[in-house]
């Protein structure tokens, strides 16, 4: 390693102001990252000045994802490099949540990672259309459905898709994470099994959505598009017309879907893993 660049590992809690400089945000804005973290590293120069900061939270099929990065100048190549490869000896197999400014691309695909995804922000005006769920599955409105079980499993369907993490008892109750619970829908098996998962909430008069989850058995049923519909029309009702879904993951079939719908790109932020070792 350059003589001119030292890294060191510290408490994810000692996160927060470093985070906060990186994303140029409030530390209050950025504490989450830092307590869902279980470890962390800075880079510094000779004169022990910070070049960037990551931290790693768990991710339950895809190691743990690297948040944070280094800040632009002559040296965040170097330090980018030198963090994304620090995190991968000792956890394995990492990823990053790439923002443009924090991480350079040329550091990371130069060293061997490859794109595996993507968070998306898609905006536009609400799809008018009724899709009926598959054969066998039941839609219902989230706040219907009490027990936190099966909550618990309509949320765990996310979890193998790159940028989704652990699921937690507390996600699934009324409120968490901002969504209403009268506008999430939530689809069950003929067992009562959840088995997919679209949460809303309404934003400043915009319909807000989460890309649905779906379990892996129904994901060619069409369920995650019947999905999506059941929240529209209930964003419909509310008066919305306008709707803006988030996506962590999603695979290029289902972009195409949700593009043809007529929504748009107006964010992304790429994903990249480490190469697997061995």
């Amino acid at each position: 390693m350059s003589a001119q660049l030292s890294l060191l590992s510290l408490l994810p809690e000692d996160l927060p102001p470093l985070l906060a400089g990186l994303y140029e945000a409030p530390e209050e804005a950025v504490a989450w990252m830092a307590g869902a973290s279980v470890a962390a590293w800075v880079a510094l120069n000779d004169e022990e000045v910070l070049l960037g900061a990551i931290g790693a939270r768990p991710s339950p099929h895809w190691g743990a994802e690297l948040v944070g990065g280094a800040f632009p100048g002559p040296t965040q190549y170097a330090a980018a490099l030198a963090l994304a490869q620090a995190a991968q000896a000792d956890l394995g197999r990492v990823y990053a949540f790439a923002e443009p400014h924090l991480w350079p691309y040329e550091a990371l695909m130069g060293a061997g990672w490859r794109e595996v995804g993507a968070y998306r922000r898609l905006t536009g005006r609400m799809p008018l259309r009724h899709l009926d769920p598959p054969a066998g599955v039941t839609l219902h409105p989230l706040a219907a459905v009490q027990d936190l079980a099966v909550r618990l499993d309509a949320l765990t369907t996310f979890e193998d898709r790159v940028g989704h993490h652990a699921v937690l008892p507390e996600f699934a109750i009324d409120g968490a994470a901002g969504f209403d619970s009268h506008l999430s829908c939530i689809a069950l098996d003929d067992q009562g099994r959840g088995i997919g998962l679209c949460r809303a909430s309404i934003e400043d008069g915009l319909g807000r959505m989460d890309s649905p989850g779906v379990h892996s058995d129904w994901r060619a049923s069409g369920l995650r598009a019947a999905l999506l519909d059941a929240v529209n029309s209930r964003l419909r009702a509310a008066g919305i017309t306008q709707v803006s879904l988030d996506s962590w993951g999603d695979t290029a079939a289902e972009l195409a879907h949700d593009l043809k719908l007529g929504l748009h790109v107006v964010d992304e932020t790429p994903i990249y893993s480490a190469p697997l070792s061995g």
